[in-house]
């Protein structure tokens, strides 16, 4: 069922768009068919004249038509991945905080007699609290780059450190879905001016979303390298790969690939625009190589001694 309040905002836009229809289409069509009758028919240069300014009126007219629509459609669109977003977030929110208070509850009420149970009933509830503080801490640090309120101190680090800092981020992660992990890090690599736990983050994301997004037999490669001013981080999988037609989209926020959202996968749609907020801000650029059925490799250029 539909929330309330995107059945009003897609009512809203409708309405829009008749008024738009109203006052502008027509009106447009109207002048567009007199100028050319005028052209066609004038027999005086100030027929001439009068028809080109007619015609001139119409093509404003007719531009400012086609600007909002493509704006009328651009809002709608955030709108409802907006809408979207809300629903899973709260969805997301709600699954670990189900899981705390029902193992509280079972500790409460004295069920696990032996030690080894409470144990591991307390182990699954400090996972669930983990697992809900990353989700809040990284809608907080998204809710700071919105906002330009979040800060970076770059200072030259080798390029090795970053990585190393997301891979060990990312080893609790492997505890329960393990992955075969590759380094391929070339030697003597320049140092880059970066923000050390901002960058191990992008990077982290990038682990985050190649083990997500790829199958049972999970491979992920982390390749560093430096192509002439630019060093390189490759963090490539062997997933189904992304359809040319999303790949344009899938650093927009609140984005999510069709096939993510037809496997149920879990995700904001926050994770790749956050990847590139913060390369941005230290001079860089992400991009995505990928071909369908032949996985992805997410690549973040930083530029050799730069300044973020």
């Amino acid at each position: 069922m539909t929330p309330p309040s995107q059945r009003r905002r897609a009512g809203e836009f409708r309405g829009l768009g008749r008024l738009v229809l109203v006052f502008l289409v027509i009106p447009s069509a109207l002048i567009l068919s007199l100028g050319i009758l005028v052209l066609v028919f004038g027999q005086k240069v100030h027929d001439v004249v009068f028809g080109v300014l007619i015609l001139s009126l119409a093509v404003v007219l007719v531009s400012g038509v086609i600007g909002i629509l493509v704006y009328v459609r651009r809002e709608a669109s955030v709108a409802r991945l907006q809408s979207d977003f809300v629903s899973k977030v709260s969805h997301d929110l709600r699954t670990p905080l189900t899981s705390i208070r029902m193992f509280v509850e079972t500790l409460q009420m004295g069920r696990p007699q032996d030690p080894e149970t409470v144990r591991q009933c307390l182990d699954v509830i400090a996972t669930e609290t983990a697992r809900l503080t990353a989700m809040i801490d990284r809608l907080l640090d998204w809710a700071r780059m919105e906002s330009g309120r979040r800060f970076y101190e770059p200072t030259p680090e080798r390029v090795e450190d970053v990585v190393e800092a997301a891979l060990e981020a990312f080893e609790p992660q492997l505890l329960t879905h393990p992955v075969q992990v590759t380094r391929e890090i070339a030697p003597s690599l320049p140092r880059v001016q970066v923000d050390l736990a901002a960058m191990s983050e992008a990077v982290l994301n990038l682990l985050h979303n190649a083990h997500r997004y790829t199958g049972d037999e999970k491979a992920i490669v982390v390749r560093c390298l430096q192509r002439g001013p630019l060093v390189e981080i490759h963090v490539e999988d062997n997933g189904p790969g992304i359809p040319v037609p999303e790949q344009r989209r899938v650093f927009e926020k609140f984005y999510r690939a069709a096939d993510a959202l037809r496997r149920n996968i879990p995700g904001t749609g926050l994770g790749l625009a956050m990847v590139q907020s913060i390369v941005l801000a230290h001079g860089g650029t992400v991009t995505l190589r990928s071909r369908p059925g032949k996985g992805c490799t997410f690549v973040i250029a930083l530029p050799v001694g730069a300044q973020a």
